[in-house]
């Protein structure tokens, strides 16, 4: 019997992630903080108007004063991120066959491009993202979907304050709100989830001495400071090759749905069509001028669901060859980072 790469099953997509996670934190281990991410919001505001640290770098100190245990952490959410992403496509049957490829191309894409020294807080950003992507396709139902629309809603509002890149994010939720017909009582309630972190956070600053929307303005500023596009040229040439690659066969993978749209149902379809939304929108984040090389970590997310669609359409031996050429150029990523 001949081997399919495109109708993987789930242990050996598991493995592979797993052996990816493990090789890239690995490699990250010479890897050390840089100081100007720890202490890149002091500046922005005045002294006393931000007395707390966000979550983002909250992380980065951990992952500063941890590094072992940020490391451990870090790699586990590689492979919780790539599990959901894999579930997600299995449980609504994304591409009208069962494959578990999504889990091992997350694994793939991320390894291979966001090991950056914001790595704890890109990954868990990424998890975030994909727990928000998971809840709202969740929330796509016949009767009310509160709880998971709030869950979705949540996260997405937790995003920003662990990687300022991901504002852009937030058009998520009407994008959701419209695709998935969501009622007027569900949409106060994803605004409610929306809203929930930023006024804890800016809370919790309050209550120790400083600004109220001290919080909200750092922000802001973080995100309209700095240079567009800067991010291009701060990742290695071979990774801007690496992310461009990716973008093409997104590109290639979103030719395949468009002529072959109604090979799925109604909701697979809905949720495809979200899916390629949210692709859009880390294409913007990308080109923000917050963007870092860890930041990369949202594109694996949209990308990882969206490409399995194609692999299942083209012939098996192009898709284990595209197949073993993502997993080279990650392992190459990878092993770069031991030089580094």
């Amino acid at each position: 019997m001949k081997f399919d790469i495109a109708r993987q099953p789930l242990v050996p997509a598991f493995l592979t992630l797993a052996a990816l996670a493990v090789a890239a934190m690995w490699g990250a281990a010479g890897r050390g903080c840089d100081p100007t991410l720890l202490t890149g919001s002091a500046a922005i505001l005045p002294e006393g108007a931000l007395t707390t640290a966000s979550p983002g770098e909250l992380l980065l100190q951990f992952q500063a004063a941890h590094p072992g245990w940020a490391r451990w952490i870090a790699g586990l959410l590689i492979v919780f991120t790539g599990m959901c992403a894999g579930r997600m496509a299995i449980r609504y049957n994304l591409y009208s066959v069962g494959t578990c490829l999504a889990i091992p191309l997350y694994g793939a894409i991320v390894c291979g491009l966001a090991i950056g020294d914001d790595y704890l807080p890109a990954f868990t950003a990424s998890a975030l993202l994909v727990l928000s992507v998971k809840n709202f396709a969740r929330s796509f139902c016949n009767g009310y979907g509160f709880d998971s629309i709030f869950r979705a809603s949540l996260y997405l509002g937790l995003l920003p304050f662990v990687s300022p890149a991901s504002l852009p994010l937030l058009l998520i939720l009407p994008l959701a709100v419209l695709l998935f017909r969501r009622t007027l009582r569900e949409v106060a309630v994803a605004a409610a989830g929306l809203l929930l972190p930023a006024f804890i956070i800016c809370y919790i600053n309050w209550g120790a001495g400083g600004e109220f929307i001290a919080p909200l303005t750092t922000l802001g500023n973080l995100f309209i400071t700095g240079k567009p596009f800067a991010l291009f040229t701060s990742i290695p040439f071979g990774n801007l090759i690496l992310l461009g690659g990716i973008f093409v066969l997104d590109l290639l993978a979103l030719l395949f749905f468009l002529s072959d749209i109604y090979a799925v149902g109604t909701k697979s379809r809905t949720i495809l069509i979200y899916n390629i939304s949210v692709l859009v929108l880390t294409a913007a984040a990308l080109c923000g001028p917050t963007a870092t090389p860890g930041a990369v970590a949202f594109a694996a997310v949209p990308s990882a669901v969206l490409l399995p669609f194609m692999f299942v359409r083209i012939h098996r031996g192009i898709a284990l060859l595209l197949y073993l050429l993502l997993l080279a150029s990650a392992t190459i990523g990878i092993a770069l980072q031991y030089s580094i």
